[in-house]
């Protein structure tokens, strides 16, 4: 089966998340990126630690709104609008972020 690269970081993410909503742990980006540090820790693939790592490095904009990388993250983002900049609030953010999540989740549990 091919995915792509979006595709498998999605479902990285839901294995993440999955993982802790069954050891009944919030899911937040802390604990998301602990996850995926615990998950490379045992991975012996290559690709699936560099892609475990691209994960990661896109969740640490998360960590604090202020903080975010407004640099596109290849596997996840779409193509900039030049001439429209973004509105969003913190909590508009902080939805799409969960709508993610919640999506990797999906994929992860029929996948």
């Amino acid at each position: 089966m091919y995915f792509s690269s979006d595709e498998k970081a999605n479902v990285i993410i839901g294995e993440a998340a999955m993982s802790l909503i069954e050891d009944s742990q919030e899911v937040n980006v802390e604990l998301l990126m602990g996850e995926l540090l615990s998950m490379s820790a045992s991975e012996v693939d290559e690709n699936r630690l560099e892609q475990l790592h691209q994960v990661r490095q896109w969740l640490m904009g998360f960590k604090t709104i202020g903080a975010r990388n407004t640099e596109q993250a290849s596997w996840l983002s779409k193509p900039l609008n030049a001439d429209k900049m973004s509105t969003d609030s913190a909590d508009d953010l902080h939805q799409k972020w969960m709508k993610t999540v919640w999506n990797s989740c999906i994929r992860y549990d029929n996948g």
